[in-house]
């Protein structure tokens, strides 16, 4: 049992050195540094938020799964471009779907941009 976390969390490390690899860096209108990508994670989680909240006001009390459901997708999408903010937009839209529309992701995703300069 110990063997197999021990695999578990190596094969995570490298997959997250494997993201940081893959992950295309954002055009931004400024230098970024770690204070202005945590603004921007925070800007982009609140308006996910605020679409699922949204969303699920409309479907009553089913609870919706928001990496899935295309109103939070759609809404959240709608927001990030509606905000009028060239590098929330960036930054939206270069993270990878799977954590694009995650509340609840890790901020190792945007922290490869810190070492991708």
């Amino acid at each position: 049992m110990h063997t197999l976390l021990i695999a578990s969390i190596s094969i995570g490390v490298f997959a997250t050195a494997a993201l940081a690899d893959q992950l295309p860096r954002p055009a931004f209108d400024q230098d970024m540094n770690e204070q202005s990508l945590r603004e921007l994670d925070n800007d982009q989680l609140r308006l996910l938020r605020r679409a699922i909240r949204g969303c699920a006001g409309s479907t009553g009390s089913v609870a919706i799964r928001a990496k899935r459901s295309p109103c939070v997708i759609a809404s959240t999408d709608s927001a990030v471009e509606d905000s009028g903010n060239d590098d929330l937009a960036s930054f939206h839209f270069a993270l990878p779907e799977s954590q694009r529309y995650d509340e609840n992701r890790s901020s190792t995703v945007w922290r490869a941009w810190l070492t991708a300069n």
